[in-house]
């Protein structure tokens, strides 16, 4: 969901916000993937779709926004920054 989710990002469809937003309202998720990203942490993330592409090929590959992201120390609320800003 996540590598679709930035799919979606980087084509322009959607904000990160209108994913959210459409994840927790039309799919019942209790919290929306760029706000799991930030809980989670980024650099995490990439490092699962990382191994998910190794195993399973391109179709899992992390998009180049996660590494924007990540290679800018936006990893989210532990940096106070990622899809969203924190306040420390």
């Amino acid at each position: 969901m996540w590598i679709e989710a930035n799919r979606l990002l980087e084509e322009g469809v959607a904000s990160p916000e209108d994913i959210d937003t459409a994840c927790k309202l039309g799919l019942g998720h209790p919290i929306g993937p760029y706000a799991l990203m930030d809980l989670t942490s980024n650099d995490l993330n990439l490092q699962v779709q990382q191994i998910l592409y190794e195993s399973y090929g391109e179709r899992f590959g992390p998009r180049p926004i996660l590494k924007q992201k990540v290679n800018a120390n936006h990893l989210g609320r532990k940096t106070g920054r990622g899809w969203y800003e924190y306040k420390r």
